[in-house]
C-alpha cells in the first residue's frame, strides 16, 4: 500500500510539474466573442486572403467554398477579386514555395485549415496570437518575432498585423481584424458546426418530448395498480 501510494504521489509530481513547465509564462488567452455571421467571416477570408496567404495556404479549403458555405456567401465578383489566376475549384493555396520559406524563416509555414482544431482554446488561440507580440523584455528575440502566447515566446512568422507598432486609433481596427480572422478559421476547420449544433438542438428537444410521452404513459398503464 506505501509503496502504491509513493508511485501515485510521483505521478501526481511528474504530471503537475509537466504542466507547469508547458504552461511557464503562457498567459491566459485573450477574451473575444468570435462570430459565424456572414460580415464577420468574409471579413475573415479577406484577411486571410491579404495578410494570411502570403505564407500560409488552406489546403483542404477551396475558392469556390467560399461562395457555396452559406454562412460565408461571398459572390463570384469578390472571390474573383481575391483568387486572382487561381481556378475556382482550387484549393486556397501561398505562392510562397517551401525552399523559400525556409530559407526567409527557417521552417514551412503550417496549413491552417485545421489550425482553430489543432491548437486548445481554437480561435481565442489565434486571436490571442495575433495580438501577443511584444518587445521582448530580456531583448534576446527581435522586434515582431516575440510572442506571449506562443511556446518559447520565439516565433518565426513576423508580426502580421503590426500590432506591436499599433497607435490607439489603429487598436480596434487590429482587434477586429484579429477576431474575423479567428472566426474565419474556426469556420473552415469545421464548416458544418453550426448545423451541427442546430440539428443537436432539435434532438435535444425531441428527447425532452419522448420522455415527457414515456413517463404520462408509464403512469396511465400503472395507473390502478398499488
Amino acid at each position: 500500500m506505501k509503496t502504491w501510494t509513493m508511485v501515485m504521489i510521483l505521478l501526481g509530481w511528474l504530471a503537475g510539474s509537466g504542466a507547469a513547465m508547458a504552461g511557464e509564462g503562457m498567459p491566459p488567452l485573450k477574451p473575444v466573442q468570435l462570430s459565424m455571421d456572414q460580415k464577420t467571416l468574409q471579413h475573415g477570408a479577406q484577411v486571410f486572403t491579404e495578410v494570411c496567404m502570403g505564407c500560409h495556404s488552406l489546403r483542404y479549403v477551396t475558392w469556390k467554398h467560399l461562395m457555396d458555405y452559406p454562412e460565408i456567401g461571398m459572390t463570384r465578383e469578390q472571390v474573383d477579386e481575391m483568387r486572382g489566376d487561381a481556378p475556382l475549384t482550387a484549393p486556397i493555396k501561398t505562392g510562397l514555395s517551401e525552399a523559400d520559406a525556409r530559407e526567409s524563416y527557417g521552417v514551412v509555414p503550417p496549413d491552417l485549415t485545421l489550425i482553430a482544431r489543432a491548437r486548445e482554446g481554437g480561435g481565442a488561440y489565434i486571436y490571442s496570437l495575433l495580438l501577443g507580440f511584444e518587445h521582448d523584455p530580456e531583448g534576446k528575440v527581435p522586434d515582431g518575432n516575440y510572442n506571449l502566447y506562443f511556446p518559447g515566446h520565439r516565433i518565426a512568422m513576423a508580426d502580421p498585423l503590426g500590432w506591436l507598432d499599433h497607435d490607439e486609433d489603429e487598436e480596434q481596427e487590429l482587434k477586429e481584424q484579429a477576431r474575423a480572422v479567428a472566426s474565419f478559421l474556426a469556420y473552415v476547420g469545421e464548416p458544418h458546426q453550426l448545423e451541427r449544433k442546430a440539428l443537436g438542438r432539435k434532438v435535444l428537444i425531441f428527447l425532452v418530448v419522448l420522455t415527457l410521452i414515456f413517463w404520462l404513459l408509464k403512469r396511465e398503464v400503472w395507473r390502478d395498480v398499488h
